[in-house]
């Protein structure tokens, strides 16, 4: 069984030969293939080059590509800073308000930062031809992207104030059709699953009611939608997302990826049967500086937990950071080799 065929048995609810990896390695592959961030994710031959090496070095059984989280942004007109060894950030914001946007709005064609994640997905294609599962990342959700286009301070003022409602769901089912097309792309560039981001639904930023109105109909109208292309959707959340992790999981989608900040047993019997989980070790404190016996330490115990009757791929819980060393990723991938057997 190769990495893309035990991918696809788990996110189909079977059990495969051993439990898969996904490297949230992006950022990280880019410093090992000696490149700088600002370089190498506005240049496709660099960014394919950096995760194919980090896939022929460590084995994981994901190759996970994103360049940052403002692709989607960057698409739709703001202006963008990029850095040596750290991600890119927004400079300018191009709307004032929902209203100029709606009416300005005529489509969204990619830019740099999403035309590079198509070419290197194409690229990796037709290097692996289907021995690795390839995930594309469609920036981030509609909740996510509107923090960015309008400053998240703003936004979140604005979601509370019931005048506002309706003109932001308008744009938010904007948003969410721009992330289909995105998928569409994507997919026919090779990709076998898509994922997004929409990190500023976490319960450490807003509440579960917010998450229900302005989160939940439009994460199950994406699922619902990629389901019709026979595209499986992976949403990350950040933060403890415990209490939303049912809404999650009622969407339909097929994985969710969390971090270390969960309640992992609710998390895991909320899910069990129904949803992968992905994670959720701590890149910071564990991968990146902690010792290679922690990491092993924390996938094993991830494992047990989370490892019940399949419905689960080991990984970090985010981004892993520039300077996380490889021999914790080595680490990381040896201990889903070692104890990597889902249990019944």
């Amino acid at each position: 069984m190769n990495s893309y065929e035990r991918v696809k048995t788990v996110l189909e609810g079977k059990i495969p030969d051993k439990i898969p990896v996904c490297l949230i390695d992006y950022i990280s592959s880019c410093r090992e293939a000696g490149y700088t961030i600002g370089e190498c994710f506005r240049d496709s031959k660099k960014l394919s080059n950096s995760l194919l090496k980090s896939q022929r070095k460590y084995g994981h059984d994901i190759i996970h590509v994103q360049n940052g989280v403002y692709g989607i942004a960057q698409s739709l007109g703001c202006k963008i800073k990029y850095f040596n060894s750290t991600c890119p950030v927004i400079t300018e914001r191009p709307y004032k308000d929902y209203e100029e946007f709606i009416n300005k709005y005529s489509g969204c064609n990619p830019e740099e930062l999403e035309t590079v994640i198509c070419e290197t997905v194409e690229s990796l294609s037709d290097e692996l031809d289907k021995s690795v599962c390839i995930r594309a990342e469609i920036s981030q959700g509609p909740f996510s992207l509107a923090g960015e286009l309008f400053g998240l301070e703003t936004f979140l003022i604005d979601v509370i104030d019931e005048s506002k409602e309706s003109i932001i769901k308008e744009m938010l089912y904007i948003f969410t059709d721009i992330a289909l097309k995105r998928a569409k792309e994507y997919k026919d560039a090779g990709a076998h699953i898509v994922s997004i981001g929409d990190s500023f639904l976490s319960p450490d930023v807003v509440s579960t009611k917010i998450y229900e109105k302005f989160g939940f109909p439009y994460h199950k109208f994406l699922v619902s939608e990629l389901k019709k292309m026979n595209l499986d959707l992976i949403i990350h959340i950040c933060g403890n997302a415990t209490d939303i992790v049912t809404g999650l999981t009622e969407t339909g989608v097929a994985a969710i990826e969390l971090d270390h900040k969960i309640n992992n047993e609710l998390c895991r019997d909320i899910t069990s049967g129904k949803c992968t989980i992905m994670g959720n070790l701590d890149p910071s404190n564990v991968i990146c500086n902690g010792s290679p016996e922690l990491v092993t330490s924390k996938a094993k115990e991830a494992i047990e937990i989370f490892g019940k009757g399949g419905f689960f791929i080991l990984g970090s819980g985010c981004d892993l950071p520039f300077e996380t060393p490889e021999r914790n990723i080595y680490a990381l991938v040896n201990a889903s080799r070692k104890f990597g057997i889902y249990k019944k």
